[in-house]
């Protein structure tokens, strides 16, 4: 179960039009079709792992930070734990797929995480 390619912790995830002022992007244009990919990518299109933990393997295993560790191969901490989602991402699109050299992923997620440290409690 190794193959997520992104794990994603946040508080609430943006709404599509929050998304697209994260990162400057106009709606109706084509820069707003490709953004809109990755969001459907990271929001809509990913499984949240707290949410499967609770309905599926909380039986399984003893909490959710052995859950993740044990099928993902990735330690959260703490604060990583708390927040309200857990989103695992495994298909990205060739604009943030860091399989591709000129990608913008870490571009993104820098801007992700301004957001968020924003909208935190």
């Amino acid at each position: 179960m190794s193959d997520a390619k992104v794990i994603l912790p946040f508080p609430r995830p943006p709404s599509l039009p929050e998304f697209f002022d994260i990162l400057s992007v106009k709606p109706n244009g084509l820069a707003a079709q490709i953004t809109e990919r990755v969001y459907d990518s990271l929001f809509l299109g990913s499984i949240d792992l707290k949410e499967e933990y609770r309905r599926y393997y909380c039986v399984e295993y003893l909490n959710l930070s052995d859950y993740i560790e044990m099928c993902y191969g990735e330690r959260l901490g703490e604060e990583e734990l708390n927040q309200q989602h857990i989103f695992r991402i495994k298909h990205l699109p060739q604009m943030v797929d860091p399989s591709y050299s000129d990608n913008y992923l870490e571009s993104v997620l820098e801007a992700l995480d301004k957001w968020k440290s924003g909208h935190e409690n």
